[in-house]
Formats: C-alpha cells, structure tokens, sequence
C-alpha cells in the first residue's frame, strides 16, 4: 500500500511516499518545504495558509510517483493548537515560542504547583511553553476568545481538517500538552477546571490509526486517486520513536529543532525521583509511554544559519561542520534550554553575550560557535541521560538516534564520547518512516509496530559509534551543570 507521511516541523516540513508490504518497507521524499513562525500583529503566529498549500504540493508530488494513494497522515511539532468557531480559525495559531504566549506560567506554578501538575499530568517540562500555559494565558488576558471558541484542535488535526479530515484528537499530539492524565490516557478535567481552563473546547482522544475521511478534492485539487486520512503517531516524536529500531536496553535520542531523550516504557513514572530529575511522561504507540526528557536542539544551530544567510554569508552545512570539527574543543558551553536564547536577535549574537555574561572564551568564526554548539548538546545530552539513568530499574546502556542528527558524523561521535555509550544511528527521517508504519498499522498491512520496526531494521543502514574520549567530557559536564543551574535559577 501507499501512504502518504507530511511530516512538518517548527523549521521545515517534508513530505514522503511510503510502499510497505508484509515484507518491504520504502519511504522516498516527495517533497520539502520551510516552515517559521511570521510576526503578525506583534505575535509570532503560524500560517496556516501556506501550510496547506505545502501539503497540496506535496499529496501531489507523491501522487505523481505512486500509481495510486492510499492514505495521508500529518504529525508536527507538539504544543501548538488553533481555536476554532463553526469550523474557522478565530485567529492565527500562535508559536510556542512568541514571547507572549506564557505570560502567565508563573499563575499556574502558583495556582496548583509543580508537584501536583507532575502528579496530574506526568510532564515536567516548566521551562517549555506548553499548551496548558499558552491556554491559562488567554484565559486570563483574552477571555472574549476562548468565549468565542467552540472547538480545539491540535495543529496535526487542525491541518488534517483542513484537507477534508473531521476534527479529532489523538493522545500522542494531546499529551504534549501538559493537560493529559498519561495513565488514563484522557484530558485531566479536573486540573483544567482548577485553573478555569474551559474543557468543553476540547475534541475527544483516540489513539493513532483513526480515520478522519477523504482528502477534499477541491483544496487538494489533480489526484489520480482519493487517500484516506488518517492519524498517524501524529506528534513528531512519537512518530519518531515508532520508527526507530529500539532494542530493551537502549534509549532514543530523535534530533531535530528539539532533542527528545528517553526510554520506551508500558507505564508512567511519576515517582519523586522522576520529579525531582525533570522526567516526563509522554504517549506514544501501542499503549506505550515516552520517559523523557526535553533539550532545546538543532534550533539554535538553524537560527545561526538564518542570520548568516540574512547577513549574506556561507550558511552550508557541509562547511560549518568542517570548520567546527578544526576548532577547538569544548572551550565554551552554553546552556541551549537557557532563556536567553530567542527568536528575536541573530542567534550568533546571543551565543557570543551568553558565553562573555557566563565569563568564558567568546567563539570566534562560524567554525568555533557550531563547535560550541554541538560540544553544548553532547555534554547537555549526556547530562539528561545520567538523570533518565537514576530513575528507572534498567539504565540504557546504548542510544539509538533519529532524526538529522544522524547525518552529522561528528556530532554522533561527540554524543559517544560524552555519554561513554554506544550510538547507533537509524532512520534519518525516523519521523517520516514512524508516520508511515502507524499508517501501514492502521491499514492492516503490518499486524503491529514491533513487526514494523523489524522490517525498518532490515531497510535501513545503520551506524554505531563507540565511545573514544574517555573521561575528557567530565569537566564539560560540570560546567554546563553549572551552567543549567544558573538558568535555572534565573528562570
């Protein structure tokens, strides 16, 4: 069968034409397209517009492959969502990372604290704008939209709707909210009534392989033939992790704007451990749950790229690695979840005012600020697995990546020496190959994602690196311990 994996990140978005069989798994890339954040009325918002348009290009770009498509599923970034009356978007749907959009997180931490959102809800992610703040916020400053509103949706389904999809809600997309009870995988009511959070807003949570009806022929126009959508895994990294080839005692580690670090277990960890090392609880396929952990990632790597493109400098990524790897290693580190870092000043800039405020050696040239960047991740990557390591029975003795990350050789060696593990690389597009094998399970062409994950290892090239260093990391990860405990003091 065929399906159709658009696959939208909060830098880019892809789009890929996967063939499964019982025996066969192929994904080729149809189609690629960027996607920011566009400043519109003093807000950061998303164009939902032109999204659409993109995923038009790209149903039709793999119609044009395929004798035929069966079906279409859209996962994206977590956290975002529109409000909508009588099927209208009331406005564009802000970005997690408008500097607005949680103004009010401080209310909730004091309202119902940390330890009870963690009880409630499993997530710890307070230094990340998620849904129940962005909500809260509009709740206390513009109430007349909420008023107004008669649905929710999540951006996968939002734009899955926009296609000709009926509107739904699917608990991998739902639990990076923030406002979800990950063991009874269903909205926490209580704690959003708590917080005067309207509930009736909210769609009903199925998990993934539901369908949603046909593409709508006269928004995506020229199709040989009629997919079906679906939901897939529908948040990235869920998607991610379903397609990645995991083994018991290895964590995944999927890279792109966000690193998401964790272990695939069958039930949440809400222990005091877990609270007190940041763990979160996310859902993922098959009944699972993400113990996880959340690193600011490649994002401030893309936002240097933008200002050296905008400033009309090289921006390749071939050449900024090869000058990083001739710089000097692991003489600054930044804390890449600090909240100094934003989308509101060229991020060069801000990496060389962090690195002179935290008195250490400014990178000098494109070359020493990715090398800066990439050490910064290893050691903060590492940093997260130590805390994932001390809260569950079995600690990972290897990782398996996904995402970008895994065309970046010598970030993948970094990573092995920093954690001292193993690396094994899988998919690079492990979302995209995660969204079709969800689609493929849906459409009963593979019985389940165990088997699927089997026919991915057996069509993918993989890579394992060993770790080299020995323990030269030791001191980076103290700095940058030291470095995280700053911010999150200041936070």
């Amino acid at each position: 069968m065929n399906h159709v994996a658009i696959d939208i990140g909060a830098s880019g978005g892809t789009v890929f034409l996967g063939e499964v069989t019982q025996s066969s798994f192929a994904v080729q890339e149809v189609h690629r397209f960027d996607n920011r954040p566009v400043e519109r009325d003093g807000r950061y918002v998303w164009d939902v517009d032109a999204l659409v348009d993109h995923i038009g290009d790209g149903i039709r770009a793999a119609d044009h492959e395929a004798d035929s498509l069966d079906t279409v599923g859209i996962d994206t970034w977590g956290l975002d969502f529109g409000l909508l009356a009588d099927d209208e978007l009331l406005r564009d749907p802000v970005s997690y990372r408008d500097p607005e959009s949680t103004a009010t997180r401080e209310q909730v931490f004091e309202a119902v604290g940390k330890r009870r959102l963690f009880d409630v809800t499993g997530i710890t992610n307070w230094n990340t704008p998620n849904t129940l703040w962005q909500l809260h916020t509009i709740a206390e400053r513009e109430p007349e939209l909420l008023e107004a509103s008669d649905g929710l949706l999540m951006m996968p389904q939002l734009l899955s709707a926009r296609i000709g999809g009926q509107p739904a809600g699917e608990v991998t997309i739902a639990s990076t909210t923030q406002m979800v009870d990950p063991e009874a995988r269903m909205w926490a009511t209580d704690l959003l009534e708590e917080l005067s959070v309207p509930t009736d807003l909210l769609p009903d949570l199925s998990e993934p392989g539901q369908r949603l009806g046909a593409v709508d022929d006269t928004v995506v126009s020229g199709l040989s033939s009629t997919p079906e959508i679906v939901t897939p895994a529908s948040h990235d990294t869920a998607a991610a992790v379903a397609g990645l080839p995991l083994v018991e005692d290895a964590a995944f580690l999927n890279t792109g704007s966000w690193f998401i670090l964790g272990v695939e277990r069958d039930e949440p960890v809400r222990t005091d451990a877990a609270f007190e090392h940041a763990i979160s609880n996310e859902l993922g396929v098959g009944g699972t749950v993400r113990l996880l952990k959340n690193i600011n990632g490649f994002f401030l790597l893309e936002e240097c790229r933008e200002a050296w493109r905008k400033a009309g400098e090289s921006a390749d990524h071939k050449a900024l690695l090869s000058a990083a790897e001739e710089a000097q290693p692991r003489t600054a580190l930044v804390d890449t979840d600090a909240d100094a870092f934003g989308i509101d000043e060229p991020m060069p800039d801000q990496i060389r005012a962090y690195c002179r405020r935290t008195d250490q050696p400014v990178p000098t040239g494109r070359g020493g600020i990715v090398r800066c960047l990439l050490d910064s991740l290893a050691a903060k990557t590492a940093l997260e697995l130590d805390a994932l390591a001390a809260v569950v029975d079995d600690p990972p003795s290897r990782i398996v990546l996904g995402g970008g990350g895994v065309r970046n050789e010598l970030f993948c060696q970094l990573l092995a020496d920093a954690t001292d593990r193993p690396v094994s690389t899988g998919p690079v597009e492990a979302t995209a190959v995660g969204n079709v094998l969800t689609q493929a399970v849906a459409a009963g062409t593979v019985s389940d994602i165990g088997t699927g994950r089997q026919l991915v290892e057996s069509a993918f090239e993989t890579t394992t690196y060993e770790p080299q260093a020995g323990g030269a990391w030791a001191d980076a990860k103290d700095r940058l311990a030291a470095l995280t405990d700053d911010s999150s003091s200041e936070a």
